[in-house]
């Protein structure tokens, strides 16, 4: 970390504020302090953020559903956000000072200034501003890994995806309309439904009102989908698999109604021999070059239009524990962005 600097004969120190984690639980366990601004150690870059996206892996590692991933001794959440870098560590050569950059992180973000390991940095396109940057990447990229690597959707092939007008849900639906895709969605509500279908779901179902085994069945004619992108668990759960073609996949990659606790993997084949998986955002994105093929893929589809981010509003970095509640309870539509 950087040291005192001395004014007269008084040193000061260089402060920023953070969100630390006093305990795992809750977002009362939120605390808003201060820190010293961290120094670029090699293959390593400070970005000073001007904007910051919320996640639902924040609300993971908040209440250690994923195990906390460092050491440090003060916990600050926080995995996405879209500012300058002000410092450049040895062995980076691909970024320089100055430079507009948007990161992933599994924690690190609710800060001014973060330390982010180069690998993980992408340039933002002139074209598209910090706050879509923020709102977009990690969601971005999970997209992109979903619908390429996890499974490669193809075109005239039918994909069912939970939670349409989430952040995730909304890119998911553009995208894979852009594949050639029949793309079925859920939503909970006409609000909701309503922004999933502006997302170009070809068929999206209420899932308040509707039974959304029947109207996929009824959708589909009878015949499923070839993959369902499940990011709710709970309370969709056992339905989701009754929807699957046989030999079909289940990719679970999220639960925001929470853990599904009497799932048995015999239950796999009566439903048809399905597969099932758990996938992870930073098992997909472990190299540079992989991290560069999904962010470029997704930036230039929102600099030409074909992607739209979803941005649920603005909030002031004050407000992050706020923002926990309303994405747990599930009052947010697309992404929230943290401005300072």
């Amino acid at each position: 970390m950087k040291p005192p600097f001395k004014n007269g004969d008084v040193y000061i120190m260089t402060l920023q504020k953070i969100w630390k984690l006093n305990n795992f639980g809750g977002s009362d366990q939120l605390e808003l302090s201060q820190a010293e601004i961290p120094t670029a150690l090699e293959a390593q870059v400070i970005v000073k953020n001007e904007a910051i996206g919320l996640n639902y892996l924040d609300v993971y590692f908040r209440t250690a559903l994923y195990p906390w991933p460092n050491q440090n001794e003060v916990k600050i959440p926080g995995s996405e956000a879209a500012g300058v870098i002000t410092e450049i560590g040895a062995g980076v050569s691909h970024l320089k000072v100055g430079e507009r950059v948007t990161y992933v992180v599994p924690v690190g973000a609710y800060a001014e200034y973060v330390c982010v390991p180069a690998k993980h940095v992408a340039i933002i396109p002139d074209s598209i501003s910090f706050e879509t940057a923020a709102a977009s990447l990690l969601k971005g990229v999970t997209a992109y890994y979903l619908l390429h690597d996890t499974f490669e959707l193809k075109a005239g092939q039918t994909a069912l995806v939970h939670a349409a007008a989430g952040g995730v849900g909304q890119l998911l639906g553009q995208w894979g309309a852009e594949i050639g895709a029949t793309m079925i969605g859920t939503a909970g509500g006409p609000k909701k439904s309503k922004v999933a279908a502006a997302a170009k779901y070809h068929h999206v179902i209420d899932y308040n009102s509707q039974d959304f085994v029947a109207e996929v069945m009824r959708i589909t004619e009878n015949q499923k989908v070839e993959v369902a992108y499940d990011s709710v668990a709970k309370t969709v759960f056992p339905g989701t698999m009754d929807c699957i073609k046989p030999r079909g996949l289940w990719v679970v990659f999220g639960q925001a109604s929470g853990p599904i606790t009497d799932f048995n993997i015999g239950m796999l084949a009566p439903k048809g021999s399905l597969f099932v998986t758990r996938p992870a955002l930073f098992n997909y994105i472990a190299t540079q070059e992989q991290f560069n093929k999904a962010s470029d893929a997704l930036f230039s589809r929102i600099a030409d239009g074909r992607l739209v981010t979803g941005v649920h509003g603005e909030m002031s970095f004050d407000e992050i524990p706020k923002a926990h509640d309303m994405l747990e309870n599930r009052q947010t539509t697309g992404s929230v962005v943290f401005k300072f």
